[in-house]
């Protein structure tokens, strides 16, 4: 059985019962075209807490749906401060300890770091006014340091 992490448990219970679990207009394959790259336990100190630029990150797993609604948002967010903002994902699933670090019992939850430390946490699905306004704040912040 998949391995849900104490996320999705009907959605295991599904899986278990022989269910095929499919998403309309999501892929779990190739995400090189997706503008938020992906961080696991093994990378994230490097790529986000060593960071000179803040650094939005969104923790999601594949059969969130609020996660995949929220996808597109994070995903323009990326695009739209490109060279000013990294934009990260983590999977829960497949990185439990930075979910226990951080204490992620919602999902979506979004962090924006800034110099390693998450100044701004967001849970469920956020507008993209809503998380632009904070960052732009963080990035006037720095701007004027």
């Amino acid at each position: 059985m998949t391995n849900f992490n104490g996320f999705g448990r009907i959605a295991a219970v599904l899986a278990a019962s022989g269910f095929l679990l499919v998403f309309p207009g999501y892929s779990r394959g190739d995400t090189a075209n997706q503008p938020a790259r992906k961080v696991t336990d093994s990378d994230f100190e490097s790529y986000v807490l060593k960071s000179a630029r803040p650094v939005l990150v969104d923790f999601g797993a594949t059969w969130c749906g609020p996660c995949r609604k929220y996808g597109p948002v994070v995903d323009q967010v990326a695009e739209e401060y490109k060279g000013r903002l990294k934009v990260v994902r983590v999977d829960v699933d497949q990185n439990p300890s930075l979910c226990r670090d951080y204490r992620v019992q919602y999902l979506p939850t979004s962090f924006l770091f800034l110099r390693g430390k998450p100044v701004h946490r967001w849970l469920g699905v956020v507008s993209q006014r809503d998380l632009e306004k904070e960052i732009e704040a963080v990035l006037q912040k720095v701007g004027k340091e």
